[in-house]
């Protein structure tokens, strides 16, 4: 049951390329984000993974199903806490009593962080984007070569990775761009598309791609 909880993420490329996700979106009740977070510093402020972490993420724009999510990742070979809850029945009245705060569980799903360029912990705010890949290897590809490209003006993340379990409409990956804020995610942008050349190449060579949403969150607890 801890893993029917919770996207997305984060230190080096290939440390982030060994990891996996679950990811939990739910709709919170109105005025009940306090409390939620509350709640999830009892059970995870003091905790020691073997691998990763957890991330709570409220959304912004775009996600009009859910609220919040909660993401667990990690290395799917060494996953995990280090330490156990105190007794047995912890768990159950977590769940309990988090589900005093849910209207409704609204999408999960699992997969894997392929690859993530840069590490900054000050750049919360991120923009997804969930799409079908007809050739994932050519658009892997595409993907680390534009990022390659533009890592000596980016100051935030940009993350890859694919949907193994329950992407949203049946995505098969999915690509984040983290930022300040949404001003600083609109400037950054904007720097981006300055850059026709790469992204020309990038749209030539990545195979069919078919877009089926994106959205933006917000970290507001990481364990």
């Amino acid at each position: 049951m801890k893993k029917l909880i919770y996207l997305l993420l984060f230190i080096s490329t290939f440390s982030y390329s060994q990891n996996a996700f679950m990811e939990y979106q739910f709709q919170a009740k109105r005025g009940t984000e306090s409390a939620i977070l509350a709640l999830m510093d009892t059970m995870w402020e003091n905790a020691e993974f073997k691998s990763g972490g957890i991330d709570i993420e409220s959304f912004n724009i775009g996600n009009d199903n859910s609220s919040h999510r909660i993401i667990l990742y990690g290395d799917p070979a060494n996953w995990g806490r280090k330490d156990s809850l105190s007794n047995d029945d912890k768990w159950s009245v977590f769940i309990q009593k988090l589900n005093n705060h849910v209207e409704k569980w609204t999408h999960s799903s699992s997969g894997n962080v392929m690859s993530w360029d840069g590490d900054n912990k000050e750049y919360n705010y991120v923009q997804i984007y969930e799409v079908k890949s007809s050739d994932p290897l050519a658009f892997k590809a595409a993907h680390d070569k534009i990022v390659s490209e533009m890592s000596s003006s980016m100051k935030g993340e940009i993350g890859f990775g694919s949907y193994e379990i329950g992407g949203y409409n049946g995505s098969t990956h999915w690509v984040a761009i983290t930022a300040k804020n949404w001003s600083d995610l609109i400037l950054t942008r904007r720097e981006m598309k300055k850059m026709i050349k790469p992204w020309k190449s990038y749209y030539e060579n990545r195979g069919d791609v078919e877009y089926v949403r994106n959205y933006t969150s917000k970290v507001v607890r990481r364990y």
